[in-house]
């Protein structure tokens, strides 16, 4: 037996080679199996990686379906009910409009007008008032327990001016607007519909404007007149003025103002004894406007509202109610939702018109005296030389009570055309 030079037989040295060679290519093999393993591992987990995340893809676009599913089923049940809302509104106001067709004054209750669609938009959440079965306090009551004023303005709209009215810590009853009268536009309707008022007489009509005074717009129980007629019989104590809104756009700006002025001016030679009362023109929510009318917005309203306070400070006898300031939200624009369209208001914004004219008048000691101050005024110095200034409150209620002349024939003045005082426009 041949040996190696290590001894060991030649034999035995190829078998131990052998073993070596075979356990080397065993490790090899089970080297290549696992990574062969390892790489199918990756790949699985791979799989599973993308798996995943192609589910978390799909669950969110999945539930971003299905939210937008179900909002749109919600958004178009809360549409349903607010129809159906708006269609029982309409419903109220008509048969509050078919049980009393004539038009009557504001002694008891509110009238909710002729245009019971004009009221509706105004009053949207109507609804809800007139299920409240409380009744309002008498005037009485209101008069033995004076409301302290809790009107809450809006600092960013202060004006800095002496003919804006200030804010009194008492507020007035609704006897106060007794012997007033209230000209406007659709809001001011909106603002007889549904603020609450009780009290006072109204000429207003749909879309007027400054320029309209003259025109026969305003509807009676006898016929159309002009707000110039429906002023031109009994003598007021106050004239509310609500104006503006649809003069947004119409006008050459220069021209307003001369416009305005001269309205106001006609308005103090018709009643030369009544205060005029101007209210802002209230701010809009621009983004309920509708297309075309893109006119109606604040930046038009600040421009107006500067025109309507020039007047009133050109004018003894006019102030300026500056109603914005419970209406901003404090960045020049509308209260949001307190509006259907953008312009008309809810009840519950015109019951805080209403608070806010109970708490903001001027006396009618400090009324006389600024009358006082203006000896030159014509208007005045003409209506005392026609009546005996003792006198002449009773003189005037006296002759608007009368509907006859003294040959007993029919007076058409414009306390006869309106029937007992209240006006609506349809």
């Amino acid at each position: 037996m041949e040996h190696t030079d290590s001894g060991i037989p030649d034999e035995l040295a190829q078998n131990t080679d052998s073993s070596k060679s075979a356990s080397d290519r065993g490790a090899s093999s089970r080297t290549r199996r696992r990574t062969r393993r390892r790489k199918a591992d990756a790949g699985r987990y791979m799989i599973a990686r993308l798996l995943g995340l192609v589910c978390l893809v799909l669950v969110v676009f999945e539930g971003n379906v299905i939210y937008r599913l179900f909002s749109h089923r919600v958004g178009t049940s809360v549409e349903i009910m607010n129809s159906k809302n708006e269609a029982q509104t309409e419903g109220i106001l008509q048969n509050s409009a078919d049980s009393d067709p004539a038009v009557s004054t504001m002694e008891s209750s509110p009238s909710t007008g002729s245009n019971p669609a004009v009221a509706a938009l105004a009053g949207g959440d109507l609804i809800e008032d007139a299920e409240d079965p409380s009744p309002a306090p008498s005037d009485q009551s209101a008069a033995e327990a004076p409301a302290v004023s809790q009107v809450q303005t809006q600092p960013s709209e202060a004006i800095n001016s002496d003919k804006v009215v200030p804010l009194r810590e008492t507020a007035v009853d609704d006897s106060f607007f007794r012997n007033s009268v209230f000209i406007g536009d659709s809001r001011m309707e909106g603002f007889r519909n549904a603020s609450g008022i009780t009290e006072g007489t109204f000429l207003t009509g749909v879309g007027l404007a400054v320029n309209d005074m003259d025109k026969q717009i305003i509807s009676t129980a006898n016929g159309n007149i002009s707000v110039y007629q429906g002023l031109s019989g009994t003598q007021y104590d106050r004239i509310y003025l609500m104006l503006g809104a649809n003069d947004l756009g119409y006008y050459p700006w220069e021209d307003f103002p001369p416009t305005f002025e001269a309205v106001l001016k006609k308005f103090h030679e018709l009643q030369p004894g009544a205060i005029i009362y101007v209210c802002s023109v209230i701010y809009v929510d621009e983004s309920k406007i509708a297309a075309g009318f893109e006119y109606d917005n604040n930046d038009n309203v600040r421009t107006i509202n500067g025109y309507l306070l020039d007047a009133c400070e050109k004018l003894w006898y006019s102030y300026y109610l500056n109603l914005n300031e419970i209406f901003s939200d404090g960045y020049g624009e509308l209260i949001s939702d307190a509006s259907p369209d953008g312009i008309h208001l809810y009840p519950k914004y015109l019951e805080m018109m209403l608070d806010y004219l109970r708490t903001h008048y001027l006396t009618d000691e400090e009324f006389a005296a600024e009358a006082a101050a203006h000896p030159e005024d014509s208007a005045i110095q003409s209506s005392s030389a026609k009546e005996d200034p003792d006198d002449s409150r009773d003189t005037q209620l006296d002759a608007s009570d009368s509907p006859s002349d003294a040959s007993g024939g029919k007076d058409e003045s414009s306390s006869d055309l309106i029937e007992e005082g209240d006006v609506s426009a349809n």
